[in-house]
């Protein structure tokens, strides 16, 4: 009996009741997701928010065999009280990160990027590693950023605002 030679699957995210393969990353797209998954959950108030890598959001779809949608982005900043089904995100993101990997192009992030903005996400970094260019995208606007990368996370009745700035400088550095 030989052995059955098969690629490797790395996740797969259902979407509009097919299976879509996410490529697998490779060394630049692991630095950025390393670099902001630590550079977020430090400074962000870790007692009320986490910065989660490659986690199930679930779309609120349902395949023609029943089976719940969801989307795979890089990276997802959620409040620690978010709500969960059976360990996939039921809720949409603060905002989500998407970082190009080999075998996709800069066209299929925002393609990723509007998945996450029509869950009620409201903002999404767009990272292109080997340019080092980046980008936030929101419902209302789409700019490329220079100096770094910001979000707002929400004030309630307790706290104000607060504001995150990762300048990009840093980031790019850690692709040296």
């Amino acid at each position: 009996m030989g052995a059955v030679q098969t690629e490797p699957v790395y996740h797969v995210e259902l979407v509009d009741g097919r299976e879509i393969e996410k490529p697998l990353p490779k060394k630049w797209h692991i630095l950025i997701q390393t670099y902001l998954t630590l550079v977020l959950n430090r400074d962000l108030l870790p007692e009320d928010y986490r910065a989660l890598p490659e986690l199930n959001v679930l779309t609120g779809g349902r395949a023609a065999d029943g089976r719940r949608e969801y989307i795979i982005p890089d990276l997802v900043v959620t409040e620690r009280s978010a709500r969960y089904e059976d360990g996939d995100l039921a809720e949409a993101p603060l905002w989500g990160v998407e970082i190009l990997s080999p075998g996709q192009t800069i066209g299929d992030l925002f393609v990723r990027a509007e998945r996450l903005l029509k869950l009620g996400c409201p903002l999404v970094w767009v990272i292109w590693p080997e340019k080092r260019k980046a980008w936030e995208y929101s419902l209302a606007d789409l700019r490329e950023v220079e100096s770094g990368l910001t979000a707002c996370l929400p004030a309630d009745a307790n706290t104000e605002p607060r504001f995150i700035w990762i300048p990009l400088a840093e980031m790019w550095a850690e692709l040296e």
